[in-house]
């Protein structure tokens, strides 16, 4: 391999991992550290091959040693995922309990009808022994002299309380996940702006969609009363190991992250890749997405290369 690219190669994984490549600066063979290289990090304190007569590394020692660390990167976050699911698990609980505490009945007093009180009303007025007993009458009769418009002896009874009318709970839209039409342009141009280098109208967006589902490929939409994520895929031919699916994207939007939606996206996408014949998956993780290398690692995806890519013009 020419020297240019082992440097190129070597400086691009020092940067993915945070640290500076150190190249002699000697140009004739035999003479002091030629050929040789180092490694600091970015504030520039020495973490290979940097010797007090010079630089000490191979173009070897530097590459085993930064594979050798991103290993222990990944592990460490792929290990660390199953103690955020318990974490999160032991709050969910917490809040359930903390729920059932907040549904306890209130007990209310009941508000006493008119009948009762007047009847109270009756007997605190004391009784007339010299006066003639009243003729008792019947409770249709009551009823007729009180809507002659003539004066009640007995006080008049209050309103009972009225009812008070709660309203009803505001329903939480359910999550779905269902495959996407050129209706969503609108929508997925507006998610698809979050990135960088997406700038891509809704007509475009109709048209690609076209052509992913006549490769044999799909796309899927995240539903939360709007569209809030999607994922596309599509199946490549390979040499080495058959048919191949391979996530071409998988964004939610940035105000519904962690929340299940990017996993219940890539199982719809594995079920409609495994129906198509494929044995075997990857993904293109892009930079620009904040933690979408822990996602990936959480799904116990491996990172087994790099991946370049540049433009190039289309044919006549």
């Amino acid at each position: 391999m020419p020297e240019e690219t082992i440097d190129q190669k070597l400086r691009q994984m020092a940067e993915h991992r945070g640290f500076k490549l150190v190249k002699s600066r000697k140009r004739k063979a035999g003479i002091g550290d030629f050929g040789k290289f180092g490694l600091t990090q970015a504030d520039g304190k020495p973490l290979l091959g940097m010797g007090e007569d010079g630089l000490t590394a191979s173009a070897e020692d530097v590459e085993a040693y930064l594979r050798k660390g991103s290993l222990s990167t990944w592990k460490a976050s792929a290990e660390s995922v199953p103690a955020r699911a318990a974490l999160s698990k032991r709050r969910k609980l917490q809040a359930k309990s903390d729920d059932d505490d907040d549904d306890a009945p209130v007990i209310r007093p009941r508000a006493r009808n008119a009948a009762n009180q007047s009847a109270d009303a009756r007997k605190a007025v004391p009784e007339n022994r010299n006066a003639h007993p009243a003729k008792k009458r019947k409770p249709a009769e009551r009823a007729g002299k009180a809507s002659t418009g003539r004066r009640s002896a007995s006080p008049k009874a209050e309103p009972s309380a009225r009812a008070v009318v709660e309203p009803p709970p505001t329903q939480v839209p359910q999550l779905r996940v269902r495959p996407a039409t050129s209706a969503d342009a609108t929508a997925l141009a507006k998610l698809l702006r979050q990135l960088d280098h997406a700038d891509i109208a809704e007509l475009g967006i109709a048209r690609n969609l076209e052509a992913v589902r006549k490769a044999k490929g799909g796309t899927v939409v995240a539903e939360l009363g709007t569209v809030v994520g999607c994922c596309t895929w599509a199946v490549v031919p390979t040499v080495q190991y058959g048919l191949m699916g391979r996530i071409t994207i998988i964004l939610v939007d940035e105000d519904h992250r962690r929340r299940g939606i990017a996993t219940a996206l890539f199982e719809a996408a594995s079920a409609s890749l495994s129906k198509a014949g494929c044995t075997r998956v990857e993904a293109m993780s892009d930079i620009e997405i904040r933690n979408a290398h822990g996602f990936f690692r959480a799904l116990k995806f491996e990172q087994t290369s790099y991946r370049f890519a540049r433009a190039i013009e289309v044919g006549s």
